[in-house]
């Protein structure tokens, strides 16, 4: 192909039309896309299933158009898919919303509400590690504190969790003891009143908070029962009748792994707390300490980190349960006088007999 050069004598000879003449007007086409159309398919929007689908048929009935009028189509169709999209993911957000969603957490505890009968405690004679796994596990829980979700008033389980001991099953409820940081595990939900408990089932009920000692890590929790008669009340041993160097029993959740039995001596006795030989790990927190009779003793609440102290082995320790018969050190809320003086007096009635 020969190569055109235009030099600058050809430019200066192009003339420009004065400003004055009309400028030549070129023929307007027709719309691609009909306004009967447009009207017609507007209300697809709402309905963005079906617009996809007919998007696509439309797609394929659209090839033998010219390209004019298959891209004002399919223009037309992407903007049409665009705004259903964004209604869609609105109507979405309000539904979650507004809509209440489905609460997994039950008024009450199936587990122990069909209980026929409970462990007779203190055992007259040693417990063995087995007898301890089978009689004293289904009286351990999994407690959560309870937070509430962005979109409804249903309660939740928090990410961290811990044990705690059945203490009373009586014919209102049941009572339990746990760590009180076990609760308190947050400065958000610090004073919280709502705690979620769950036994080996793992299906998870909502318990009041109804006491938190005043100087110790021990939190009352106060579930009421809807069925079932059996009854329960827990031995617990005075420190002043706990010796160094007794064996124990400590049942926990570590790291996750739920009911978890471990068992070591009483290493050293202190004046409101015990060091254990017992491994515990977090998830233990609020967990119960038997002796070997099945006596209620202490709550694990913490441990020497090693990632802190790498010199610390197995150094463990819990709170002393006997601060539950003590009702005057405690701080109510609720019912939380009334149930432990009832759980006091039970106990004061069991020692006399």
């Amino acid at each position: 192909m020969e190569k055109i050069v235009i030099g600058s004598r050809e430019v200066s000879e192009v003339s420009v039309p004065p400003a004055d003449q009309p400028s030549r007007l070129e023929p307007k086409l027709p719309d691609p896309v009909p306004i009967w159309a447009r009207f017609a398919m507007s209300p697809l929007v709402l309905v963005l299933p079906v617009l996809c689908l007919f998007t696509i048929v439309f797609r394929f009935a659209m090839r033998a158009l010219p390209p004019r009028t298959r891209f004002a189509w399919l223009s037309f169709l992407s903007t049409l898919l665009i705004i259903s999209g964004m209604l869609t993911s609105v109507v979405a957000v309000l539904s979650v919303a507004f809509v209440p969603l489905p609460t997994f957490v039950s008024t009450s505890l199936g587990d122990l509400d069909s209980k026929v009968s409970y462990p007779a405690l203190p055992s007259g004679k040693g417990l063995t590690a087995t007898e301890v796994s089978q009689q004293l596990k289904p009286l351990v829980a999994v407690i959560s504190p309870a937070r509430r979700t962005w979109f409804s008033h249903n309660e939740m389980p928090s990410n961290g969790f811990g044990a705690g001991v059945l203490l009373e099953a009586g014919p209102e409820g049941y009572l339990l003891l746990t760590a009180r940081h076990v609760i308190d595990e947050s400065l958000l939900q610090r004073g919280g009143n709502r705690a979620l408990v769950a036994m080996a089932s793992g299906t998870w009920a909502g318990a009041d908070v109804v006491g938190r000692h005043k100087n110790l890590d021990l939190c009352l929790l106060w579930l009421r029962r809807e069925s079932g008669s059996a009854s329960f009340l827990q031995p617990v041993l005075w420190q002043t009748a706990v010796n160094e160097g007794e064996n124990i029993f400590v049942i926990g959740h570590p790291q996750g792994l739920r009911f978890t039995l471990s068992t070591g001596i009483i290493s050293r006795r202190d004046q409101d707390a015990l060091q254990i030989s017992a491994p515990v790990s977090p998830g233990n927190s609020g967990g119960p300490v038997y002796d070997e009779h099945g006596n209620l003793i202490a709550i694990v609440t913490s441990m020497v980190d090693r990632s802190m102290s790498p010199n610390a082995e197995n150094l463990n320790f819990a709170v002393r349960a006997d601060a539950v018969l003590e009702p005057d050190r405690w701080d109510f809320s609720g019912e939380g006088k009334r149930r432990l003086g009832d759980f006091v007096d039970g106990s004061s009635k069991k020692a006399q007999h």
